[in-house]
């Protein structure tokens, strides 16, 4: 509507100037009115009390009322309530002591009841006759209120970024004081790691073992001196593998790389005492190497392995070994001689009693001196390795019985052994252990006494027990049993080789068993045999 209000007063003021032009098209008479309505500002006369006495086109347009619809009525119905208020308490007050007002801001009410935001301008005139009217100069202020809100807007972001660098400066002080706190305990800490590591790398050094820290994959994370000067000592040697220099105990057979101390470490094994041969010529030594693991919150993250030379205890070893061989053949040799004339002797029949009983008592005594030295040799020596093969085990207990009721028939032998069960093992060796407990039980066993001797399979396990009526011994005499050659009180008294205890022992933990003994003082003696055997063996002895 307001844009045809223009169209009408463009084409009205166009015929007006046509009206008052002259013969050259030029204007001879000012029309006032076409300025007043054509003018890009509204206008309004206004009486003291608002009433509207005239007003422009250009303002009927923008409120798109028609002018003389506007005309008599009154400028404060076009204002919204706020700025009725605001125009009767400031502007009609300041009109009267001062005749003008500049620049009010105002929304006036449109017809289609939107607001037009403008700028009011008003000076107050006398009339010719003395009465006095209000001119308004109306300025519309869209644009500038827009600015006036995109500045206000840019005032708020600018207060609002403002107040977030002071907090991003705020909280970047405080990180940076927390940062120098973590850079203080950092310096201590490393401070005190420092000293932890000094400490640390002096008690290893100090240490006459051989030390080596490896990870998961078998790197080198630490190590001391002393096992710095053990490996150069064996040809340069590296604690990985290197199969022409590094033996097994045999001091022959290359060590298999899958029993490479550092890996068998780095894959979490623990064990103790593996015994190797570094080096060749005069250079070889022999180590003791023992590994555990380290575990972080239950997982595994590495070994500690020690290492300790024991080369002159291995060649001690091997010549104690060389010397009870050879002291074993020495005496056994006039020993057969001696039991063989005995029993020449014995088969006489024109032999008087009480001398056949002293003869008795030689012959006896004489075997068992022969079972002593025969347990010399028997106790293996750390190079012996198992010949294993499948083996039934009950019949290697039927012979060893045989063999020591011939020691002393007057023990009785009560058994409980199965036909067939089979155990992967060295027959010539599990032969040797069954023996020497079944001697042992016999020799400890009195006249009319019994031995109690049971085989049978537990799960993936094979169990012997041998049970004999003798004295026993006590605790003290127990702890002596284990050691090599070591014998317990009675076993002394009646010459039972404790030297085969200890090979027995030794022998069935080649074989990845165990053997227990219980000694009951005044009771007897109980010895139990316990060995693993594979699923399939195990489905085979039922």
């Amino acid at each position: 509507m307001a844009r045809t209000l223009r169209k009408t007063a463009t084409t009205r003021k166009s015929a007006r100037l046509r009206k008052n032009a002259g013969p050259r098209g030029a204007e001879t008479t000012p029309d006032y009115a076409a300025h007043f309505h054509e003018a890009p500002s509204g206008y309004l006369i206004l009486s003291p009390d608002g009433a509207i006495l005239d007003v422009n086109e250009t303002f009927a347009g923008w409120t798109g009322h028609r002018r003389e619809k506007l005309l008599g009525g009154n400028v404060a119905e076009l204002m919204p309530r706020a700025v009725q208020v605001v125009f009767a308490s400031y502007v009609v007050p300041q009109l009267a002591v001062a005749g003008s007002v500049n620049e009010l801001v105002a929304d006036l009410l449109c017809k289609d009841g939107e607001y037009l935001s403008v700028l009011l301008s008003a000076v107050r005139s006398t009339r010719p006759d003395g009465g006095t009217i209000d001119r308004v100069t109306v300025v519309k202020a869209s644009a500038r209120r827009i600015r006036e809100r995109e500045l206000v807007d840019a005032l708020e972001k600018a207060e609002a970024a403002e107040a977030a660098r002071a907090e991003v400066e705020a909280e970047l002080r405080e990180k940076q004081r927390a940062l120098e706190a973590k850079n203080r305990l950092l310096q201590e800490g490393l401070a005190e790691k420092t000293t932890e590591n000094a400490l640390l790398e002096t008690v290893l050094n100090a240490a006459d073992t051989g030390l080596l820290a490896v990870d998961a994959q078998g790197n080198a994370v630490l190590s001391n001196d002393y096992l710095s000067s053990i490996w150069p000592s064996a040809a340069g040697v590296p604690l990985g593998h290197k199969p022409d220099q590094v033996l097994a105990a045999d001091r022959v057979t290359p060590l298999p790389k899958a029993e490479s101390p550092v890996l068998r470490a780095s894959s979490g094994k623990a064990f103790t005492d593996q015994q190797l041969w570094l080096g060749t010529g005069d250079k070889q030594i022999a180590v003791s190497v023992s590994a555990s693991p380290i575990k972080a919150n239950g997982a595994f993250s590495g070994s500690v392995l020690a290492v300790h030379e024991v080369t002159r205890l291995a060649r001690a070893v091997a010549a104690q070994e060389e010397f009870a061989a050879n002291l074993s053949h020495e005496l056994r040799t006039p020993l057969t001689s001696i039991m063989g004339y005995l029993d020449l002797v014995l088969e006489d029949s024109r032999l008087a009693p009480h001398l056949r009983g002293a003869l008795d008592v030689a012959v006896r005594n004489s075997e068992r001196l022969f079972a002593t030295v025969s347990g010399m040799v028997a106790v293996p020596s750390e190079t012996s390795k198992p010949q294993r093969r499948p083996v039934n085990l009950a019949d290697a207990v039927r012979a060893g019985i045989t063999s020591a009721r011939s020691k002393n028939r007057q023990v009785d032998f009560l058994t409980d052994v199965p036909v067939s069960t089979v155990v992967d093992v060295d027959p010539q060796k599990l032969s040797q252990v069954v023996g020497n407990l079944l001697v042992s039980a016999v020799q400890a066993s009195p006249a009319g006494g019994t031995v109690y001797v049971h085989l049978w399979q537990q799960g993936q396990t094979v169990c012997l027990r041998i049970a004999d009526t003798g004295m026993g011994s006590g605790e003290a005499e127990q702890e002596k049993a284990a050691p090599k050659f070591a014998r317990s009180r009675r076993a002394l008294a009646s010459v039972t080789p404790g030297a085969g205890l200890a090979a027995a022992k030794s022998i069935i933990e080649e074989h990845g068993g165990d053997l227990t003994f219980v000694n009951n003082p005044g009771e007897g003696t109980v010895y139990r045999v316990n060995l693993p055997v594979s699923a399939e063996i195990a489905a085979l002895n039922r």
